[in-house]
């Protein structure tokens, strides 16, 4: 019994991927929660197993015995089970995460294993990892059982089994496959300062050059394109531009907008803001397919890019003269329009006066004559009186 007792113990270890050490402690676990379920609590109880006889040692505070297993009755056996399961599947889970955490920012390689929604399920072996649907690069396809390459970006602890989160939409996917396919990086030679990344469309890698004898560019993409075309093919037929880092703003920007010619560049004082001027016929080379090249070298540079031409710049400023000719007429006929409109008033005024002199003196001849007919009543006695005194006098 013993010997197949460490037989099956050595086998599990093997299929569980985990080392003797831990199965070991994992089974003395076991074994302790199935005693007391079988027996009761006991003071100061631990287990010891004969690495090579497989017997079994019950140590107590006043005693040791011998144990066999098949005294244990049906329920404690299924204790001892589940412990055991509970022990390995939490030191794997440990085991997993403590792998992994040491890998992120690294490439990965597994193969598909289920879809749910647009989340992609990877198969690592002894775990798994999950690629999100906003962590895909915009048209890719995936077939179950597909190998497939993604860059770990973060591990994380769950109630469960580790989550694993892989994307190949992260700048870092392009750049640790600069790392595979260059030595040089490798070997510190070359060194990825900025990245850029459209996910499925473009990307833009800044290189500095840590040894005078070595280019660069013409280094990261190989003799005949072979180092950068291998990464083209992996993301399949995203366009990776590499540029040379130069610390001279002007200088960088110009690298990331080649190969279209820059006139000038006119930095901001106050703001990251740049304004390139480039030639006529390569206006639309500079700025790319949709704003494309502009948008990746402000991302590249961290500097919003406004790209123009001469002819833009001279109909720019037309327009601006045409502008402030057509204010200045505007601001003419308002001038004239008010000084109208003032001489109006005036007359207006001038108007309401001469209306308030004549009035003032109509009434003034009005009170006049009022009091002139007042003086003549006073100085005349009514008639009807007269008449009746030649009455009575009669």
């Amino acid at each position: 019994m013993n010997i197949e007792f460490l037989e099956a113990m050595e086998e599990l270890a093997k299929n569980e991927g985990i080392e003797r050490d831990v199965l070991y402690e994992a089974v003395n676990q076991g074994i302790k929660a199935a005693y007391v379920e079988e027996y009761g609590e006991v003071d100061e109880l631990s287990v010891d197993i004969d690495r090579n006889s497989g017997d079994i040692l019950i140590k107590m505070t006043d005693r040791v015995e011998e144990f066999d297993l098949r005294e244990l009755g049906r329920i404690a056996t299924r204790k001892a089970e589940d412990t055991i399961h509970q022990e390995i599947l939490r030191y794997r889970r440990e085991m997993i995460f403590e792998r992994y955490q040491t890998r992120v920012g690294e490439i990965i390689n597994g193969s598909v294993h289920r879809f749910e929604g647009g989340n992609v399920w990877i198969n690592l072996g002894q775990a798994e990892a999950l690629l999100p649907e906003k962590e895909r690069i915009p048209g890719e396809r995936y077939q179950v059982g597909g190998t497939l390459r993604a860059y770990l970006f973060n591990v994380e602890k769950t109630g469960g089994d580790p989550r694993l989160l892989v994307s190949r939409a992260h700048p870092g996917f392009v750049e640790s496959l600069l790392a595979l396919e260059v030595p040089e990086l490798e070997r510190g030679l070359l060194k990825v300062e900025a990245i850029a990344r459209e996910p499925g469309v473009r990307t833009k890698v800044a290189i500095r050059s840590l040894s005078p004898d070595i280019d660069p560019v013409g280094t990261c993409v190989g003799p005949g394109g072979t180092r950068i075309k291998g990464i083209v093919r992996e993301l399949h037929g995203e366009k990776v531009d590499v540029v040379r880092w130069s610390e001279d703003l002007n200088q960088l920007i110009e690298n990331s907008l080649a190969p279209s010619t820059v006139v000038r560049i006119n930095l901001s004082k106050d703001e990251p803001y740049a304004q390139v001027v480039v030639r006529d016929d390569e206006l639309s080379l500079a700025i790319g397919k949709g704003g494309q090249n502009v948008r990746l070298t402000a991302k590249l540079t961290g500097y919003q890019i406004d790209v123009t031409s001469p002819k833009e710049l001279e109909a720019a400023e037309a327009g601006k003269d045409e502008k402030e000719s057509d204010t200045a007429v505007e601001d003419t006929e308002q001038a004239a329009d008010t000084t109208v409109a003032v001489e109006v008033t005036e007359e207006a005024e001038a108007t309401t006066e001469t209306e308030a002199v004549d009035e003032t003196s109509s009434e003034d001849t009005t009170e006049t004559v009022a009091e002139t007919d007042t003086n003549d009543d006073s100085g005349t006695e009514p008639e009807e009186d007269v008449s009746a005194s030649k009455d009575e006098e009669e």
